[in-house]
């Protein structure tokens, strides 16, 4: 076995670029064995993101001269992105396999400097524009992006060609920020240039919705479009064709928005962040208890946005503390329509008349760049002695857990040996769904679904000879796979080899049994839409096979070992196909 010298390569279709513009470089590994992500070292103003952590691999046998060789490379795509003028020194770009690592060498990039369009936008071929309203706004707030994208139409010979003309940007090379996965809306246009003559433009409108997340300056853009617009057409009766295209490139600059947070100044103490417009209303139920019950408290907060909104901390109403014990940990709110609701156990500490104190909750209201503060209405509530028979419940401190995963425990009460009360004492006989109950209840339909399946499997396979031969050609093949180590010497390894892949294929595509030629084989998947890698790893395995019967002082063990872990893969990728 020959196998080309191991090493990496980046390869870059261009290395003369402008501001904004991308290109997609390959980082090609020849044959190194389970190469890491690659790393690299970039200069200020030029961006390197990794596509795909995943690389594609290329595997490719030939004999040659009576030598097999063989090559694997794996395929990393890398994108540049150019952001400011200059030049620029990529690398070394670095991969590490084995423990040892292999360096590019450092490719220079030159980014020319963007003049800026002043003319009128009639004058260009391409142009863009992008606007945001508001510019200035509280962090959390929602605000619009438009991107706006004008093509002239295109004339050839004094006619019009009808065709999509998004389709002319090259969107691997472009930029577009936040309007990448943006749908365009086209509407036409007539636009004057500088010497007055009227074009025809397609003006291609979007507009997303974003939300300020992070107090700072949020930039939108820029956007880079890079064209190959139209300058020869071969029309036909399907549609037009370009068969020649000039580059035409425009760029727009980012613009920044402002995301303020509330101000410090006569910021309430009870403020937890909430920034919108909010209504409060606080339930509680029911309004008379025995003590040691719980009261549900119910706090609804109704506005938006309520997405991350906090409930009110009632550890700081020191009232309710003095009146009610809780569990001080946060409030969880649940999600129903436009609203966020709020439920806390509450439980009284003194019997008689008691009250639910005021909950105050507080926010900022952008619109009116003010803090306010909701306050509830205060609660009656009616708290009696706790009856002979009712048991109370023992809240655990914050730092307690439970033990046995048990909460409750009992203080007065229990169960009278002079009457028995069925409720109470059915309470504790609960059915319980055990692993008995459910296999004596599971087996009988599922012994019924195994005898049909069985039933039904044994006569498709009587009825269709082809189908059981599908079903046992990689069992008919995997002896052979391994009787072809133990061989006397290569050629009987490789007669071996070849006659398992062989008779695979034919009790697989259900053909006459007997020996594929290559050009066999590779007519049988051409015709089965085979993976056209996998089809030429094939038809190369088996020309091989072929030649090694007539130069077997080439082989040895290695080659041999090599070829039956590429029979056993192809047969496994060739399994999955449908």
């Amino acid at each position: 076995m020959w196998a080309q010298k191991p090493g990496i390569e980046l390869q870059l279709e261009t290395t003369v670029l402008e501001p904004g513009e991308s290109i997609v470089a390959k980082l090609v590994c020849t044959n190194l064995n389970n190469p890491e992500t690659p790393t690299a070292v970039m200069p200020d103003g030029l961006t390197l993101n990794l596509v795909s952590a995943t690389p594609s691999v290329f595997n490719q046998s030939s004999w040659v001269n009576g030598r097999m060789s063989r090559i694997i490379t794996h395929t990393y795509e890398l994108q540049i992105i150019a952001d400011m003028p200059g030049r620029f020194l990529i690398g070394p770009v670095s991969v590490k396999s084995e423990g040892k690592v292999y360096r590019t060498k450092p490719v220079s990039i030159v980014v020319r400097e963007l003049t800026v369009a002043s003319e009128p936008r009639g004058d260009r071929f391409i142009f863009a524009e992008i606007e945001a309203a508001p510019r200035s706004l509280y962090v959390t707030e929602p605000f619009v992006a438009k991107l706006t994208i004008g093509i002239r139409n295109v004339v050839i010979r004094g006619q019009k060609v009808d065709m999509d003309l998004l389709k002319i940007i090259v969107a691997r090379q472009s930029q577009l920020s936040v309007f990448a996965s943006s749908r365009f809306t086209p509407t036409a246009a007539r636009l004057a240039d500088s010497n007055g003559q009227k074009h025809d433009y397609t003006i291609y409108r979007t507009t997303v919705r974003l939300r300020a997340e992070q107090v700072g300056t949020k930039t939108i853009g820029p956007v880079f479009l890079k064209a190959g617009y139209p300058t020869e057409v071969r029309r036909s009766f399907f549609n037009n064709r370009v068969t020649r295209s000039r580059r035409e490139t425009t760029r727009v600059d980012a613009i920044g928005i402002e995301v303020k947070g509330p101000p410090m100044e006569n910021r309430p103490p009870d403020f937890q962040g909430a920034l919108g417009r909010y209504t409060l209303r606080v339930d509680a139920k029911p309004d008379r208890v025995e003590q040691g019950q719980p009261v549900t408290l119910t706090i609804a907060i109704r506005g938006r946005p309520l997405e991350g909104v906090a409930g009110p901390d009632l550890a700081q109403h020191p009232e309710l503390t003095s009146r009610f014990d809780f569990s001080r940990n946060e409030l969880v709110g649940d999600m129903e329509g436009g609203t966020k609701t709020f439920r806390l156990a509450l439980f009284p500490k003194q019997q008689g008349e008691q009250t639910i104190p005021p909950i105050r909750w507080s926010y900022f209201d952008p619109k009116s760049e003010t803090f306010v503060t909701r306050t509830s209405n205060p609660i009656p509530l009616t708290v009696d002695p706790p009856s002979a028979t009712s048991t109370t419940i023992n809240l655990a401190g914050e730092n307690e857990s439970p033990q046995n995963g048990e909460s409750l425990t009992l203080l007065t009460g229990g169960i009278s040996p002079n009457y028995v009360d069925p409720a109470t004492v059915l309470a504790s006989q609960v059915f319980t769904f055990s692993k008995a109950w459910s296999t004596a209840l599971l087996f009988p339909p599922v012994f019924w679904l195994g005898a049909t399946f069985v039933a039904w499997r044994s006569a498709r396979f009587r009825a269709d000879s082809g189908l059981a031969r599908r079903r046992r050609a990689v069992r008919n093949a995997k002896p052979l796979i391994r009787s072809a180590l133990h061989g006397a010497d290569a050629t009987e390894q490789w007669a071996k080899l070849s006659a398992a892949l062989t008779g695979y294929l034919a009790d697989r595509f259900n053909l006459p049994p007997g020996t594929l030629t290559p050009d066999d084989a590779r007519t049988l998947m051409e015709s089965h839409t085979v993976e056209p890698q996998l089809a030429r790893d094939l038809v190369g395995f088996l020309a091989a096979a072929d030649a090694a019967r007539y130069a077997p002082s080439e082989l040895d063990n290695a080659s041999v070992r090599q070829a039956t872990k590429d029979v056993r893969r192809w047969i496994h990728q060739l399994e999955r196909l449908r």
